[in-house]
């Protein structure tokens, strides 16, 4: 079966790796903009995107996945005016191979700078009606969930184009039937990933609005570990059309593509 990864970081993958995906039945994929440094201007910043969707999405084409992308404006970017790139970011997102808009979100659900900063991006996501994937902090991730919330009914943007990431079973279970998006993560590998994707097929999560994804990034040091976690459950005798519907036509979904 060929899979989706929804959310991936392909600039830290070498070729070798993306060519390991493609065999292994990654033909499909989200490619998302991630700073791996602070920027203090947008010029930087700028620069960077413009590489990644010029350049990046050729790259990985060119191994035989299709790459669709999504860009934002990171919380940890460290942009002191944040704002000239919205502007920026309208331009590309009137493109259908840009899907989605992230990385975004909190690190920080104090700071003004960041709330405002996301603010901006759910108005994206509702003007271009593309899904949003909003971060949660390692901490408070309840308190932070309320501020988006907050955030949400000011612009005025439906749940159902906010994808959460960052977020564990638990929360994932208080949040119930509230309409977003589950984003669950691989990687990096924390306590509940071993037993997650049997969680998600057992059906203790909403399975119509969930992504099982790999979040590779640069420091991976297993570039296989999406499609190792689909042969393990393959191999236990989970149900097809579930494995298929959380990485396959959940994305197609979402993304509309």
């Amino acid at each position: 079966m060929h899979v989706i990864d929804a959310h991936i970081h392909t600039e830290g993958l070498s070729s070798y790796d993306l060519r390991l995906l493609a065999l292994t039945g990654v033909r499909t994929i989200i490619s998302f903009f991630k700073p791996y440094y602070r920027f203090s201007h947008v010029v930087s910043y700028k620069d960077r995107i413009e590489r990644f969707l010029r350049v990046e999405r050729s790259r990985v084409e060119s191994v035989g996945i299709k790459t669709y992308l999504a860009i934002g404006i990171s919380p940890t970017s460290g942009l002191r005016d944040p704002f000239s790139l919205i502007e920026y970011l309208e331009s590309y997102l009137k493109y259908d191979v840009v899907v989605g808009i992230g990385e975004s979100g909190l690190t920080d659900y104090n700071d003004p700078l960041q709330l405002e900063t996301l603010k901006l991006q759910m108005e994206l996501a509702r003007r271009f009606r593309k899904p949003v994937f909003v971060d949660l902090p390692e901490e408070n991730k309840k308190h932070a969930l309320k501020r988006v919330e907050k955030l949400l009914d000011e612009v005025g943007l439906d749940v159902s184009f906010v994808v959460l990431t960052n977020i564990t079973p638990l929360l994932a279970l208080d949040l119930g039937d509230s309409g977003y998006w589950l984003s669950f993560s691989l990687y990096p590998e924390k306590p509940f990933v071993e037993t997650l994707p049997e969680n998600i097929l057992r059906g203790d999560f909403p399975i119509d609005r969930v992504l099982l994804t790999s979040n590779l990034d640069a420091y991976s040091l297993d570039p296989l570990i999406l499609p190792k976690a689909l042969y393990e459950l393959e191999v236990r005798g989970h149900y097809l059309p579930m494995l298929k519907k959380v990485m396959v036509e959940n994305p197609k979904r979402l993304f509309g593509i």
